[in-house]
């Protein structure tokens, strides 16, 4: 190709990027999302094991950056002529990951009404609760380049997870010997707020797995 033929072939280059949009990535704003979630439910973590208002607020904090991070991926989801992973599929996700951070907001906002402070059995829910998340974040990360590792990464948060009913148990257990019933009654109702945010992380990591598979 000639200098001439070169200049030309550079010049309609540029004019084809100027006509097309910019294909976003809804992939890295996924993550993006997912990486605030992460950082509320660290917070969360430090909270139930006795972090206070700090943590509660860095929660709160982050479910704000949240609510943020989402209406960009939507916005790049409505904009984008096609995705690399399906639009539906995308925004499943990204809801139900915003869901798991809402519910980790709503066991703080429990035990702030209920003047409950949190203990031992919380304390490791809350970790379990933050690896499951981390994990599935690093799945979405996968999603584009290596889909079989994303599954693994679903698989291995919804183990985490599953420990969180085991450590459940055992705190209602203890309950039971509890002879102050409003104490009781408060732990109750916070320990179950852990219990629903394992469920919305097994949501999550259920709807990544279904992504991998309509894409194999």
């Amino acid at each position: 190709m000639s200098a001439k033929q070169t200049k030309a072939a550079a010049a309609r280059s540029r004019w084809w990027r100027m006509l097309l949009p910019a294909v976003p990535d809804v992939i890295g704003l996924l993550v993006a999302q997912g990486e605030v979630s992460v950082t509320g439910l660290d917070a969360f973590a430090s909270w139930s094991q006795g972090g206070g208002e700090t943590a509660a607020a860095a929660v709160r904090s982050a479910q704000h950056d949240a609510y943020a991070a989402r209406r960009e991926l939507l916005s790049a989801l409505q904009a984008a002529l096609s995705t690399p992973v399906e639009q539906e599929d995308l925004y499943v996700l990204s809801e139900r990951i915003d869901r798991v951070l809402g519910e980790a907001r709503n066991a703080v906002r429990e035990g702030e009404i209920l003047e409950w402070k949190p203990n031992a059995h919380t304390a490791r829910m809350g970790e379990r609760l933050a690896e499951g998340t981390r994990t599935l974040v690093a799945g979405f990360a996968l999603l584009r380049s290596d889909p079989e590792q994303a599954g693994k990464h679903a698989d291995a948060a919804s183990v985490a997870v599953r420990h969180v009913e085991r450590h459940y148990r055992e705190a209602m257990v203890e309950l039971l010997a509890v002879k102050e019933l409003r104490s009781a009654l408060a732990a109750q109702d916070v320990y179950r707020r852990y219990l629903h945010v394992a469920d919305a992380i097994v949501a999550v990591a259920d709807r990544l797995w279904y992504v991998v598979l309509s894409g194999a």
